[in-house]
């Protein structure tokens, strides 16, 4: 539903020259059970949802608490919270074993997680502001609703005759409601696999659960062929939006149609609709966000914005986006001030130090100044992009060595992301890049050579790590290890440079 403003970010770390294997990642397997005593009042069904919700609970605190100790989480400080609120939209639960006797059901389900791709895709979410706060906003209706549940399952204990059949549509309603989110949150996650078909299918269970959910249309509408998409949207606009968020779906919906005057119509009655500040500074932000992506108007894009912070001060994103909009009308002193107010708020986040970067070097001439944020958003997060914006500023500022090392740097790592998922062509094309910057160095040699085995390219394969091997005589060791080699272990080339 939301839409990311442009980015400009450069900045800066100090280069690791040493060799890094990369390795095979790790699945791990988390197994829980869960037994839910059902009431008079709840069927099979009901009590299905209701522990596979319990049982998903368990099972993601404790994935969270093992990926805290990961490396890579480690390094950007997120709380098991976020870990837990992240991994819902993209690790799957499976059933492995249940029984219902009619009064309890009981419930096995697992999680088998590889480590890397999971870690992998928490930063690739925790870098994307709109879907981390979908996640969120998902997860706070998912414990609410369970609450509901609860809640009505007490009072339906003791409620009267004249009372009772109200309350019990009201369960069943829940119940439903409830499952519909658990087929959100794994089209969410399949979505998030590239595996469109299954999410397709999910937000379809979802609708059939519940036919009045806005937000499972327009998640099938964004991933479907045009004219599917077309039905999504139409269906979407027959249904009575219930509160403000509801509008804003419609609002973003006008806008796939190309209507942005309807559009803007649908945000201003969110504002309207809103029961409560934090709701009415979200649809502010927004509409915001239209103003700026859509119709390209900074200065009502800030407007907007500076409603969204008077309402809710506190919050990171509002100034940021201000920040972006003060950027595109060149006003340095302004956007210095939003982006220094979110790093304030949320120093954590390596964007905030980014765009503050940018401000300084591109709007205020303080190149300096401007290297130390960049340095500070690649300590919280060492990604092949960043270092390759740190390069383009150090080739401004005519530090040409500098721009060499951090080129090949993204390049490596740009290598070693594709790696992980398999993409093996374009690994190669980036180490390539990066051998090319830096032939000095003995690691772009060794991940190249464990690609070309993984390829089944053996010359290839020899010829680099060959090479690896001159330039650091440890490779040797790490090659006898490396699982990687396995598909040419037995060929007399590289039993020659290794040995058996």
């Amino acid at each position: 539903m939301k839409l990311n403003p442009k980015r400009i970010a450069v900045f800066s770390l100090l280069l690791v020259l040493s060799v890094t294997i990369p390795a095979f990642a790790e699945t791990r397997t988390f197994i829980k059970e869960y037994t839910y005593q059902a009431s008079e009042d709840d069927s099979r069904n009901s009590s299905r949802v209701i522990a596979l919700r319990e049982v998903k609970r368990l099972l993601l605190e404790e994935l969270g608490t093992y990926l805290e100790s990961e490396t890579e989480v480690k390094n950007v400080q997120l709380t098991r919270d976020q870990i837990t609120t992240l991994t819902a939209g993209i690790v799957q639960t499976e059933v492995i074993q249940e029984k219902w006797d009619g009064r309890v059901y009981w419930l096995k389900s697992k999680i088998a997680a590889d480590s890397d791709k999971v870690v992998q895709s928490i930063n690739d979410l925790r870098k994307d502001r709109e879907k981390t706060k979908e996640l969120e906003m998902m997860r706070k209706k998912s414990d609410a609703l369970l609450k509901e549940v609860e809640k009505l399952r007490k009072e339906l204990a003791s409620a009267k005759d004249g009372n009772r059949e109200a309350k019990k549509t009201a369960y069943d309603l829940s119940i439903k409601e409830l499952s519909a989110k658990e087929w959100l949150e794994k089209g969410f996650a399949a979505k998030d696999r590239r595996a469109f078909k299954e999410a397709v299918e999910a937000y379809g269970r979802a609708i059939e659960l519940d036919p009045d959910n806005i937000e499972a249309y327009y998640a099938r509408a964004v991933i479907s062929d045009e004219n599917h998409a077309m039905q999504d949207f139409y269906k979407l606009l027959t249904k009575d939006p219930k509160d403000s968020k509801a509008f804003l779906y419609r609002a973003w919906t006008y806008k796939e149609l190309n209507k942005p005057d309807l559009a803007l119509r649908e945000f201003g009655k969110a504002i309207e609709a809103a029961p409560s500040p934090v709701e009415k500074a979200e649809a502010y932000f927004e509409r915001g966000k239209f103003y700026y992506a859509v119709m390209r108007n900074h200065r009502l894009a800030i407007q907007d914005y500076t409603r969204a912070i008077e309402l809710r001060p506190k919050d990171a994103d509002y100034y940021f986006y201000r920040g972006t909009s003060y950027s595109g009308l060149q006003n340095g002193d302004l956007a210095y001030s939003d982006f220094s107010k979110a790093v304030e708020l949320a120093p954590r986040d390596a964007s905030n130090y980014l765009s503050r970067g940018s401000v300084l070097l591109n709007l205020m001439n303080k190149p300096e100044s401007a290297i130390a944020d960049y340095s500070k958003a690649v300590e919280l997060e060492p990604i092949g992009f960043n270092f390759k914006q740190r390069g383009i500023m150090y080739e401004m500022i005519g530090r040409k060595n500098l721009a060499l090392s951090d080129y090949s740097k993204a390049a490596e790592l740009y290598g070693d992301d594709a790696s992980r998922r398999g993409d093996y062509e374009f690994a190669i094309d980036q180490y390539n890049d990066a051998v090319k910057l830096k032939p000095e160095r003995a690691t772009l040699f060794y991940k190249r050579a464990l690609v070309y085995a993984l390829m089944g390219d053996s010359k290839k394969a020899l010829t680099d790590l060959k090479k690896a091997m001159e330039l650091d005589s440890s490779c040797k060791d790490s090659a006898r290890k490396a699982p990687q080699f396995n598909s040419i272990r037995n060929h007399p080339g590289f039993i020659k440079l290794v040995g058996k």
